[in-house]
């Protein structure tokens, strides 16, 4: 599994993720201005996957557009899931008919886990910084993070 995970919080509202597989680098754009933390949406995700939900998805939009993860897991080998993340090109509020391909890899699911928990443990840690801080504090979910963290170490443990 030649797979990792960065997520950066950038100023004034957005973020990035890019996903590095053996063959390529998917980048993903995120804007926080709507009503649900994309930070959040994919903590939730991972939460109903750590609880035993066998799949689950969210949406992470961009402006025009977003993407959806969707994270399956595999019935002949629990303990591992299939991501997909497929493209839109509508807004927030209307409703997305149309997907196209944008990547998918299979990954154990304590490795996805870890991976995003500790990209937005760095976030959390790099925020106590009061310059890093400036023009982030508001884009970080610092209350479900609390609760996340604590679900996801008694889950690796």
């Amino acid at each position: 599994m030649d797979i990792n995970i960065s997520y950066y919080l950038a100023e004034h509202g957005w973020s990035t993720c890019w996903i590095n597989t053996k063959d390529k680098t998917y980048e993903i754009s995120i804007t926080h201005i709507f009503h649900e933390d994309p930070i959040e949406e994919c903590m939730n995700c991972l939460l109903k996957m750590i609880n035993g939900q066998k799949n689950s998805e969210f949406k992470w939009y961009g402006e025009p557009g977003g993407e959806r993860i969707q994270i399956d897991e595999i019935p002949t080998q629990k303990h591992m899931v299939k991501v997909s993340i497929d493209q839109f090109n509508q807004d927030i509020g209307d409703e997305i008919k149309e997907f196209e391909k944008g990547t998918e890899f299979l990954i154990k699911k304590t490795l996805l886990v870890t991976m995003f928990y500790y990209e937005f443990k760095k976030i959390f840690e790099l925020l106590k910084d009061k310059h890093y801080k400036e023009n982030r504090n508001s884009d970080f979910p610092f209350e479900s993070f609390k609760l996340f963290e604590k679900t996801v170490l008694e889950y690796l443990n």
